[in-house]
């Protein structure tokens, strides 16, 4: 971030005038910046150190959402307000920083296997919250950006989005529930008028997923296939902008054979022991998903399981923020795991080891949550790879040891390929993994801050 100006002024501005090239570069990158265990061994301190294979210490994810600070004019999650779906799938505006997250573990007809993630953020930069004043001649104080990937064993396809709010391209809303970005679209099929449409789990499911990745651009020096559009200008023409060569093509029909789950204290997340760092936090991890992916001009017939997540927060665009390591797990029993270790700055001391909050929740096969203590879990990092990112050499964990004693866990999680690396405008670790050990599996890991 530019150093000796504030954040929030240069957004003002930015937000006042229509956006050049430069201007929606900026705000993009602001906005990109604030997202954003048998087991006879006892866990080890959650608190701990990162710790390569050789058993030295290695430096924790640092500060990846920047050096700025929550505004006191969005709203602010409070324990009190507890989640109520399906109203909650909708978007809400008033708070900083909002995700509706889909990752699928996907095997072809032809047993190949798939990893395919969509997601749509949401970055409310009203700093002042005088969102008439804020706006443009054409947009509100609401930028929109999404990610789609798809990663084969060989090969990695990779594009982001970005919209302005009220334009009309990019929202969520909530009947039918509808997540769109430009042509890209997740939209609830559940009848309007039956009773089911209106149902904590058919709010959102069945559902329709349709999204085309377009200009295929190779990097000589990786199997990544990066296809980033060029950001649109003021006075570029729309067909500067257009998706000519159609590379992958996903048509999902999606079901939801479970209840959804809020995590944490009815929704209620805390992502540090103290809470001062938190979101509200619900997912859905019962996605059976079935249809096709046209991969350079082959048709794939492919299912498997989906995760969804959607979490929105005004707590995380804070220089104590600095990433997290994140697991979304389907076990080999019919069982779910989600867990995460959140790497917080204390703020107090340069020389002060920062915390690391750990937790998770175990779903029976059933549906039944259970809030797993950072006393009860460790995840310890295994394994590293280095991954090049344009001119940056990163060492990301991608293999890690989990193990919840009380629940006879203590399995491995393991990239399923190497470098599966988004290299967006805010670069991020986002993949496949396979579980092997007390249990097997197959899931989603997520690395920021590296």
């Amino acid at each position: 971030m530019t150093q000796g100006r504030p954040a929030n002024k240069m957004l003002s501005a930015l937000c006042l005038k229509p956006l050049t090239r430069f201007s929606f570069s900026l705000l993009v990158l602001f906005a990109a910046c604030c997202l954003l265990n048998a087991c006879d061994s006892a866990p080890v301190d959650g608190n701990a150190a990162l710790r390569d294979i050789r058993g030295e210490e290695s430096s924790a994810p640092n500060r990846f959402f920047g050096d700025i600070k929550s505004s006191e004019v969005f709203a602010t999650v409070e324990r009190d307000n507890y989640l109520s779906l399906p109203s909650d799938h909708e978007s809400h505006p008033d708070f900083q920083l909002e995700w509706w997250y889909l990752t699928f573990v996907l095997t072809s007809d032809t047993g190949e296997e798939l990893g395919l993630q969509y997601t749509l953020f949401r970055f409310n930069t009203d700093s002042r919250g005088d969102q008439q004043h804020a706006k443009s001649h054409w947009a509100n104080t609401q930028q929109w950006m999404g990610h789609a990937s798809l990663h084969t064993k060989n090969r990695h396809y990779f594009e982001e989005r970005f919209a302005a709010g009220n334009v009309g391209n990019a929202y969520v809303k909530r009947q039918p529930f509808t997540a769109v970005v430009d042509d890209w679209q997740w939209k609830s099929t559940a009848t309007n008028n039956s009773k089911e449409a209106a149902s904590e789990s058919n709010g959102m499911f069945p559902s329709s997923l349709l999204f085309t990745f377009g200009n295929e651009k190779k990097n000589a020096k990786s199997s990544v296939v990066a296809m980033n559009a060029a950001l649109p200008t003021a006075t570029s023409p729309s067909s500067q902008y257009t998706l000519d060569n159609n590379v992958v093509s996903v048509s999902l029909n999606l079901s939801a054979t479970g209840p959804f789950i809020k995590h944490g204290d009815n929704g209620y997340s805390k992502k540090t022991e103290d809470g001062r760092l938190r979101s509200y936090y619900y997912s859905q991890p019962f996605i059976q998903a079935n249809g096709t992916v046209n991969i350079e001009g082959k048709t794939l017939k492919v299912s498997g399981k989906g995760w969804f997540d959607h979490e929105w927060t005004s707590h995380l665009a804070n220089s104590q923020a600095m990433g997290w390591d994140w697991f979304s797990l389907h076990l080999d029993d019919g069982s779910k795991l989600m867990a995460f270790r959140m790497h917080a700055s204390t703020g107090r001391s340069k020389n002060e080891k920062n915390e690391v909050y750990t937790t998770a929740s175990y779903i029976t096969t059933e549906g039944i949550k259970e809030t797993i203590d950072q006393a009860s879990i460790s995840i310890t990092p295994v394994k590293y790879e280095t991954i090049k990112s344009g001119e940056t050499n990163r060492t990301v964990p991608t293999a890690w040891q989990i193990r919840i004693p009380k629940k006879n866990i203590n399995a491995t999680v393991a990239a399923f390929k190497k470098n599966q690396w988004n290299d967006s405008l805010f670069p991020y670790y986002e993949g496949r993994v396979k579980i092997s050990g007390s249990h097997s599996g197959s899931g989603f890991m997520e690395l920021t801050g590296y």
